[in-house]
């Protein structure tokens, strides 16, 4: 599944949270200021380069006062930012938001983005789309999306934010896109930042599960709907008599968890629709094709063509240290620190009074102790 525009750069595991936030307004104040100095400091395209760091995310929360790491942490800090942008100088953007204003990322891009000299939206709605797609369906570790945005520079370069949520759990788990740090979406991650590890996931985006992906193309072209779902049927009862392919004998397909259940009968002229589809991206974005039939095509292919998969949370590293609600968050600390001196310097250069200046650096100051006072001994 090769995208030469894009590619996944990161994600993070946060815990839901619920409530308002009583100081938004002073958030939006802020936000607007430290995004203006960082535009003069590091330039627009960097600004937008950033939101794609999950570190650096953390980071500028703490600095707007979201001193806890919950679900919060991404849907307001973004909230903030893109009403404290709206309508400014400011050359940077942010579409999108949660639940139904998801779809707004694509509809409100061309009058949004008109304001900082972006012209050309298609490739912007393109990527929206994709990026939802394969958050949702192609990597199935059971959270589902519930926001997305974009943060857009005025010269085109974006970052895309993806948040699922996880309901039995109680857990959100974030991904991070970028325009700049890659050239394929095959192995997206540059680095995943979880306080949980999925003990089965689908990951149609890995490298194991290149095969899987171009026997999928070759099936929908060469097979009859009908025969799909004979096919699909019978795998289905060859799981109840083998373990999952590629993770053996120990994962029983019986245990696997609902999310990854295979569907009951994939909708026979969806597939017709998607027949003479070329590139697994390709599918992932047609209308009617969700998690349920990229899984159900997924499990044909391993198990009646034996092509192979991965089945494993694409996790890479976790280093933990303990929050104010006493529960774990994993970060890497030489990227947070990074992170922090650069939002340092933007600090001292914003628009504010030296009062508040102190406040938001104390902050800062905090958080990063804290990062650093529980880290483990090894890893």
């Amino acid at each position: 599944m090769n995208l030469p525009w894009m590619k996944r750069s990161g994600s993070a595991t946060l815990w839901l949270a619920e409530g308002s936030v009583p100081h938004f307004r002073e958030m939006v104040e802020l936000g607007r200021e430290i995004v203006r100095a960082l535009c003069d400091y590091v330039g627009p395209d960097e600004v937008a380069r950033r939101f794609a760091d999950p570190f650096w995310l953390t980071s500028l929360s703490c600095v707007l006062g979201f001193e806890w790491n919950t679900s919060g942490q991404t849907t307001i800090t973004l909230k903030a930012i893109k009403q404290a942008l709206a309508g400014t100088e400011v050359p940077v953007r942010v579409l999108g938001g949660k639940g139904s204003e998801m779809r707004t990322a694509q509809l409100e891009a061309a009058r949004v983005l008109s304001e900082i000299g972006v012209e050309d939206v298609g490739e912007l709605r393109r990527v929206s789309r994709l990026t939802c797609a394969v958050d949702e369906a192609a990597l199935q570790d059971s959270y589902n999306i519930y926001f997305h945005a974009a943060i857009v520079s005025e010269s085109g370069k974006w970052s895309i934010v993806n948040q699922g949520m996880n309901t039995e759990n109680l857990t959100a788990r974030r991904y991070h896109w970028s325009s700049e740090v890659g050239a394929t979406v095959q192995e997206p991650h540059t680095e995943i930042v979880s306080d949980r590890v999925e003990q089965v996931v689908l990951d149609m985006t890995s490298r194991q599960s290149t095969e899987t992906r171009k026997t999928i193309i070759e099936m929908l072209s060469d097979t009859p709907p009908s025969r799909i779902n004979e096919d699909l049927a019978q795998a289905k009862a060859l799981m109840k008599k083998q373990c999952l392919l590629d993770r053996g004998p120990s994962m029983d397909v019986e245990r696997l968890p609902q999310h990854l259940m295979p569907p009951r009968k994939l909708d026979e002229e969806t597939l017709r629709a998607v027949k003479n589809v070329r590139k697994f991206e390709e599918l992932l974005t047609m209308s009617g094709v969700g998690p349920a039939t990229v899984r159900g095509l997924a499990y044909v292919a391993c198990l009646i063509y034996g092509s192979k998969a991965s089945w494993k949370d694409p996790v890479k590293y976790a280093y933990a240290y303990g929050t104010k609600s006493g529960r774990p968050y994993y970060v890497d600390r030489k990227a947070m620190i990074e992170s922090a001196d650069v939002l340092r310097e933007a600090l001292m250069r914003a628009r504010m009074g030296e009062g508040e200046k102190i406040t938001v650096l104390r902050r800062l100051a905090a958080f990063i102790d804290e990062v650093g006072s529980e880290q483990p001994q090894n890893h």
